[in-house]
């Protein structure tokens, strides 16, 4: 009976566990880097979206200022801007204490200290030189540590971050993932990142409308 052929992203598991170590420390490396822009990303669009939110205060407490519409009761304006206060605190709190831009350092440095180790061991496997089985073992050995040594140092990232690396590399992992399984990774992803900020600015101002013009 013929053995079942692996997926060539699970190749290494037949391999040596220079291989298997090959493989894991240039997927985290990828998935931390990943980790990286996605926080970026997040940093970004809650400065945007606190200013958004900053705006519309300004604007909703101008309405009874400037009686732009006369059938418009005055509580309910108060009641507007008392409520977009409150979620205007709340959400500068929420977003402050996530601490986008340091995770997103952290994720980078983890990724460029994993990239200087995966670089030791791709000149170590490439070198023409006849390595004795000792040779290779104390080098896997100290590799393996100073990986472990890394992660311990670091956040672990997400499950979104790994498949976008996934999606990223199709040519490694295009056997394991498809046309259906991408889409919803990259539909998670614009979620994660999009989601909760653009309707937060979408939303708001619709509620605001709505409540002013009953």
């Amino acid at each position: 009976m013929s053995e079942k052929k692996l997926p060539k992203s699970k190749e290494y598991l037949k391999k040596t566990f220079l291989e298997e170590l090959n493989h894991k420390i240039w997927c985290t490396k990828g998935a931390r880097f990943y980790a990286d822009q996605r926080f970026k990303k997040k940093s970004k669009l809650s400065n945007i979206s606190l200013s958004f939110l900053s705006a519309y205060l300004i604007i909703t407490s101008l309405i009874s200022v400037y009686n732009i519409n006369q059938n418009t009761n005055d509580n309910i304006i108060s009641y507007l801007v008392t409520a977009l206060s409150i979620l205007l605190l709340v959400v500068s709190m929420y977003e402050s204490n996530q601490d986008y831009k340091l995770r997103a350092h952290q994720y980078h440095n983890c990724g460029l200290e994993l990239s200087e180790i995966y670089n030791k061991l791709r000149t170590f496997k490439t070198l023409k030189t006849k390595k004795t089985d000792i040779e290779i073992h104390d080098f896997s050995g100290r590799i393996n540590s100073r990986y472990q040594e890394i992660l311990n140092r670091y956040a672990n990232h997400e499950n979104i971050d790994f498949n976008t690396f996934r999606v990223n590399n199709l040519l490694y992992f295009g056997e394991e993932l498809s046309d259906k399984e991408i889409k919803k990774i990259k539909k998670k992803l614009n979620w994660n990142i999009y989601g909760w900020y653009v309707s937060m600015i979408v939303i708001i101002p619709i509620v605001i409308v709505v409540l002013i013009c009953v």
